[in-house]
């Protein structure tokens, strides 16, 4: 009797052996398998969450409130010839660091998302990938957002250039999903304000590429383009 009882006893630890190493074989398949296309799919998520709320935001908060002449000073001679260009570095900068707290404050509040990933991608097999019951992943967005601006001068006739403001927002949002983290980095380039600058471009400009939503004011001037 006392022998049987333990015969009983090894064979079910034996099968609670088997169902768990079998228990850790699936996880590894899960974990192997499916985290590189979970990943993928989550960062392609990641950088249609970024674009569309940079685009909606500066569309929807700022798309008429910015204008060329309060950015920009032009500063003319005696004659009304154009000697400069200066940035509004003061204004740029309140501007940039409200477009990056709007960003980010959207980002943050988009919340958890799903993602469905199929079982039939562990075939390995292209005519199974698309195929059975789909496991929904939950993708918490975190980002952060840093702007910087750029000017470009383009021939836009005889004697008159055209002279756009642009508006560099970088957002780098962090997928997190569980068991694994990464970093996805979206930059848009966004024009915000522009002008028809009518005679002679002048020698010298401020050039505002470096002018960041982080307080740098500085000024810096270069020769004429």
């Amino acid at each position: 009797m006392t022998k049987s009882f333990k015969n009983r006893k090894i064979k079910s630890g034996v099968i609670l052996l088997f169902i768990f190493i079998f228990i850790l074989f699936i996880f590894y398949k899960l974990d192997r398998e499916l985290k590189p296309v979970m990943m993928a799919l989550c960062d392609a998520e990641a950088r249609i969450i970024a674009t569309e709320t940079i685009n909606g935001t500066i569309r929807e908060e700022f798309g008429n409130k910015i204008s060329y002449d309060d950015i920009m000073n032009i500063k003319t001679d005696k004659d009304g010839n154009i000697v400069m260009i200066q940035a509004n570095t003061v204004e740029l900068n309140r501007i940039g660091s409200d477009i990056a707290l709007s960003v980010q404050n959207r980002i943050q509040s988009i919340g958890a998302r799903g993602v469905k990933i199929p079982l039939g991608l562990l075939a390995k097999n292209d005519l199974f990938a698309y195929y059975g019951p789909k496991i929904t992943f939950k993708m918490q967005p975190v980002g952060s957002v840093v702007t910087s601006y750029r000017s470009e001068f383009q021939a836009a006739g005889i004697n008159q250039t055209r002279h756009i403001v642009y508006l560099d927002v970088k957002s780098t949002i962090q997928v997190v999903i569980p068991l694994a983290r990464n970093m996805v980095t979206v930059t848009s380039n966004i024009p915000i304000a522009e002008s028809i600058i009518v005679g002679k471009v002048p020698n010298t400009y401020a050039n505002i590429d470096g002018v960041k939503s982080d307080g740098i004011t500085n000024q810096y001037t270069s020769p004429n383009k």
